[in-house]
């Protein structure tokens, strides 16, 4: 028997590695019910005060689209071409928008150094600060470990720098620029603590953005103009130094405009050849006039910025019949539908002054068309007209191709000059009037909610998380309680029965009277379902004698002993309880017994002296205890082994029905495992949801050792019937329903 209860001990030992079935989760989970909720609950109002002592943040976006410009007055993109439609160049103005200077200029702009928010000298405290550990540690202290810079005195400029420098790290960590969907088109994204502030400062960012565009193309319109300058006073210098070779050259010649035959035809040799370079550049120019306007006119522009459509006084005056009748359309259109007479016979009336005008463009078209064909038949006639004077001309030559050659430089001069000088008329002109190349296509409006915080996401996250916490808690709580709280598990992690379930009483009463005076408890049905159990371990063979002991002190076992003497003894049996424990006996001080009479010490140093002499009556119930008496020893465990006790037992076992021992714990001393080995059955008591398991393991492996093989059953003592009910545990338990048995007992 020994050796089986050797194995099933080891047997035990094994059962620990097995995994957690699902019903035991769900059991955990319920017997932890009360701290899951109590932590969720917790954790969900200390972060829901968190959650509302967050301070509100907001957001404005605006929208810009980059790389388009509108109309200007003269072509000068040679001076001011840029592009931004490449993505390099779009991440290079994302780049812009989030610098340093335009922050800068910003904070100067909308003067935030006087909001709390950006300023951190005008920062309170808040509620939760005294949380962070950094504001326990005094100023001074904070200096000499370096978690803060030594205070130095400095002036006006360098103190509004530093705060200038804090305040826009804290504004730049508040932009957000973005390209959307690789488009043209930037979102500008600002958050802040005041809506209102979000908006005007995502806006003033924006403009100052345009701003320093139109600031970098004036900037380049004034380098522009100022090379154009110095090159057309060194143009000019070529075009008097030029002229005056021509008249150098004539003089050195002797050519004069008018003398005899060969002086007229160098003369008008000459003069044709002014005119046909006149008439070239004239040609030329009006060949670009009808390239523009025809370019205009078959692209669909507007040509009303071609000069000569301009100057027609025809095109004005439609033009102000045209602008007279949409503002009357405009008028109309509030009062009338686009179906009423009135509004056809208008619409009717801008058709035509459009086709007039289509027209009379049309005109000017052709018109510049037939002075581009006079300015060709003129150019040719010209050409024709010098090939013959040349053709007819006998004086020098020589000289008339020196002149000439002259003459085209002078005159080359002359029109590089006229062109560098109109470019410098047409720079200065448009300077100031250019357009950025960005505008805003969606402005900041002032958000009506908050970004941040999302109150209701985080305080179900806060929720869930807590939930999730107390979860684990409650199963590091399980993992950390070694103790033992049903039958099953008791059968699971020991391999021994479960005999009873001895609840905990709530009386000022020893629980050993309060049984007595309460016949009808659960206590007593309790104790009495014990004794059912005991007499029917061995229907054949009576059980005569009884050891209860435990692992450990403070198990229970005593009063144990006390409840199944008594409420035997009041059963009509003839009980005996011994009290086997020498080093803290109380069983007769607990009975109120006399404790100055001999005992069971006595009995074993003293052979003359009978049993029957040192037996004590208990009043209440007629029971005989036998005290631990009054003989000095030195070992109990000899006086145990001794055949004086076998003798004392076997006569104890004749006389009386049933005999108890109240043992001292196994791991405690020997004296049990000695014990157990001389009665017929042994109780173990186990404290409910208390004893470590290992402990229990280690005592009933320790009287398996010592040949105790004769132990019964487990005893729960000390159970919290509601917990223990409440909590679901076994699903054979007869105290699994102790909420739907409980009217069956009286206390």
């Amino acid at each position: 028997m020994s050796n089986q209860l050797l194995q099933q001990t080891h047997q035990t030992e094994s059962y620990d590695d097995d995994e957690l079935s699902l019903g035991e989760v769900l059991h955990t989970l319920w017997l932890r019910k009360h701290l899951i909720i109590t932590v969720t609950l917790l954790i969900s109002i200390l972060a829901s005060l968190i959650v509302f002592q967050l301070t509100p943040q907001y957001k404005a976006k605006i929208q810009l689209i980059i790389g388009t410009t509108g109309g200007t007055v003269v072509d000068i993109q040679s001076v001011l071409a840029s592009d931004l439609m490449g993505e390099s160049a779009m991440l290079g103005e994302i780049e812009i928008i989030k610098s340093r200077s335009l922050a800068k200029k910003v904070i100067e702009s909308l003067s935030l150094d006087a909001v709390e928010e950006f300023n951190p000298q005008l920062k309170k405290h808040s509620a939760l600060a005294f949380l962070n550990p950094v504001n326990w540690i005094s100023d001074d202290f904070k200096q000499t470990i370096g978690l803060t810079a030594v205070k130095t005195e400095k002036t006006q400029e360098e103190k509004w720098a530093e705060l200038l420098s804090k305040m826009t790290d804290t504004f730049l960590k508040k932009v957000k620029v973005s390209q959307i969907k690789r488009s043209q088109v930037i979102s500008i994204e600002m958050e802040s603590e005041n809506p209102r502030l979000a908006a005007k400062m995502a806006n003033e960012l924006a403009d100052k953005y345009i701003i320093g565009q139109l600031q970098a193309k004036f900037d380049a319109t004034k380098k522009a103009t100022d090379w154009l300058n110095d090159q057309l006073a060194k143009l000019k210098e070529k075009v008097e130094a030029s002229e005056r070779a021509v008249e150098m050259y004539r003089q050195k010649k002797g050519i004069t405009r008018v003398k005899g035959n060969v002086g007229l035809s160098q003369q008008q040799l000459s003069e044709l050849n002014s005119q046909l370079i006149i008439s070239r550049t004239q040609t030329a120019e009006a060949s670009a006039r009808v390239r523009q306007i025809q370019r205009l006119i078959r692209q669909g522009k507007d040509v009303s910025s071609v000069s000569e459509v301009l100057n027609s006084i025809l095109i004005q005056r439609l033009k102000e019949q045209q602008s007279t009748l949409q503002r009357k359309h405009s008028e109309m259109s509030v009062e009338y539908g686009k179906k009423h007479p009135k509004m056809i016979q208008i619409q009717a009336e801008l058709s035509d002054i459009e086709n007039k005008i289509q027209s009379e463009v049309q005109k000017i078209a052709a018109s510049l068309q037939n002075e581009l064909d006079i300015a060709s038949t003129r150019e040719n006639s010209l050409r024709s007209s010098l090939k013959k004077i040349e053709q007819q001309t006998g004086g020098d030559r020589e000289a008339a191709v020196g002149l000439r050659a002259l003459e085209r430089e002078a005159s080359a001069n002359r029109t590089l000059f006229e062109t560098f000088l109109t470019r410098f008329k047409e720079t200065t002109t448009t300077q100031g009037m250019d357009e950025a190349n960005a505008r805003v296509i969606s402005e900041a409006e002032v958000p009506l909610t908050s970004s941040f915080p999302k109150k209701k996401q985080l305080l179900i996250i806060c929720f869930l998380g807590g939930l999730f916490f107390s979860i684990v808690l409650a199963f590091m709580l399980e993992m950390l309680n070694p103790g033992l709280r049903s039958p099953e598990q008791i059968e699971e992690h020991l391999n021994l029965p479960t005999l009873g379930i001895i609840p905990t009483v709530d009386s000022k009463l020893k629980i050993h009277d309060y049984a007595l005076e309460n016949p009808q408890s659960s206590l007593t049905e309790a104790v009495n379902s014990l004794r059912v159990s005991l007499m029917l371990l061995n229907p054949d063979e009576q059980v005569k004698s009884l050891l209860v002991t435990s692992a450990v002190p403070s198990e229970g076992k005593s009063k144990l002993a006390m409840l199944i003497a008594r409420i035997s003894a009041q059963a009509g049996q003839k009980v005996v309880l011994v009290d086997t424990d020498f080093r803290r006996p109380t069983v007769e001080t607990k009975l109120g017994l006399d404790t100055s009479q001999p005992g069971l010490t006595d009995l074993l140093m003293q052979h003359d002296m009978s049993v029957s002499e040192v037996l004590l009556t208990d009043e209440k119930t007629g029971m005989k205890v036998l005290s631990h008496g009054m003989s000095s020893y030195v070992n109990p465990a000899d006086l145990f082994s001794s055949k004086r006790m076998q003798q004392i037992l076997a006569e104890l076992k004749n006389d009386f029905d049933l005999v108890i021992l109240d043992s001292p714990p196994v791991m405690a001393v020997t004296d049990s495992r000695v014990l157990s080995r001389m009665v017929d059955k042994s109780l173990f008591v186990l404290r409910w949801d208390d004893t470590p398991r290992k402990v229990v393991k280690a005592a009933l492996n320790l009287m398996a050792q010592s040949g105790a093989d004769n132990v019964a059953g487990i005893i729960l003592q000390q159970v919290d019937l509601k917990q223990y009910g409440r909590s679901g545990l076994g699903d054979s338990g007869f105290y699994y329903h102790y909420g739907k048995y409980g009217q069956y007992y009286s206390g």
